[in-house]
């Protein structure tokens, strides 16, 4: 009963900081709204205060990437990795937060938000 006792309480102790490696990630789910018209998928991520991006024409050749706000002083900023075509989403100085947040990727192919940049990749 007393190591149940303590590996419960472990697991309390050690959740917080895993589950703040997401937090980025979680802001950025929050933050999506997209719309279809006719075959055509737009999707709009506002995050935190200072992140403010637009995909329009997701998945098609003529894809369109709009930075409308970010910034490395705001709580949030994003720039694009030409490795793997996707949009990083980093917390910014203003955030307080370090990279305990952990980032998000987004993906200009299917507008989905992954959690690393190799299954954004991927795309899947």
């Amino acid at each position: 009963m007393g190591i149940r006792l303590a590996i419960a309480a472990l697991a309390l102790l050690l959740a917080p900081p895993c589950m703040a490696a997401d937090q980025t990630y979680e802001n950025v789910i929050k933050g999506k709204s997209c719309k279809e018209s006719g075959q055509r998928l737009d999707c709009i991520y506002r995050v935190g205060r200072d992140l403010y991006i637009a995909i329009a024409g997701i998945g098609m050749p003529d894809t369109g990437i709009n930075f409308y706000a970010s910034s490395l002083e705001g709580d949030y900023y994003a720039s694009v990795g030409v490795l793997h075509g996707c949009i990083l989403v980093t917390p910014g100085k203003s955030s307080g937060s370090s990279e305990d947040e952990g980032y998000a990727f987004i993906s200009p192919k299917n507008g989905k938000v992954y959690k690393n940049w190799r299954s954004c990749k991927r795309g899947c």
